[in-house]
């Protein structure tokens, strides 16, 4: 433990750097240790201190990303507030944290097509769904949300989010895929529902009594 202490705090730092550039000028695949270490200006010995090897750089670095941007997405959530502004916040957050990192974009979509590194967005992906899930039921609850399976719309709701992540992720742009995911998020609101049909029982009022008049 001592050994580690004595290590600079700033050589992991530069290890994932290193990595992230290499990952996406070159690809997963055909970046090695030695290129990465040769990149950080460390020896591999000193890389080796801090990785078990290529994959442990890979899985640090997916977990820092999305760290960042699930901290984006929570911190504009209001807790105990609409169900649904707190999904498109969320959702918005997260949308533009990622656009605001393209050093990122090759790199995680890399990420989903290596089996062996998949799992660990797996563990992402469910920890999502909770989230949403239980967004959802609060809502469902309070009469905010359109009465469906939350588990069923929460499946639904983040597999759609997970295509429009794809979309920044390979164009660049979030405008498109926000308008799409608020337009989704829109179709739940009960209370529109409600005054649709609302509007629409006064309307045949309406016109009942306009009919007995004549």
């Amino acid at each position: 433990m001592a050994r580690r202490d004595q290590k600079p705090r700033d050589s992991k730092d530069r290890i994932l750097a290193a990595a992230l550039a290499l990952f996406g000028e070159r690809g997963y695949a055909a970046t090695s240790i030695d290129d990465i270490a040769g990149r950080a200006g460390l020896t591999k010995g000193a890389l080796y201190y801090y990785f078990k090897d290529k994959q442990d750089i890979a899985r640090d670095l997916h977990h820092d990303l999305w760290a960042r941007l699930k901290a984006e997405a929570l911190r504009v959530v209001e807790p105990g507030g609409d169900a649904l502004a707190n999904l498109r916040r969320a959702f918005d957050a997260h949308l533009v944290a990622l656009q605001n990192l393209p050093e990122a974009h090759f790199f995680l979509r890399q990420f989903w097509a290596v089996p062996a590194l998949d799992a660990m967005g797996r563990l992402e992906h469910e920890a999502a769904l909770g989230f949403v899930e239980q967004l959802l039921r609060d809502g469902i609850a309070r009469g905010d949300v359109a009465p469906l399976d939350p588990t069923a719309l929460a499946r639904a709701l983040v597999g759609a989010f997970s295509e429009a992540t794809l979309h920044v992720l390979t164009t660049g742009r979030s405008d498109e895929a926000i308008a799409v995911v608020h337009r989704l998020i829109d179709a739940l609101d009960a209370r529109r529902d409600r005054a649709r049909r609302s509007s629409r029982r006064d309307a045949t009022a309406t016109a009942r009594r306009a009919a007995r008049a004549r």
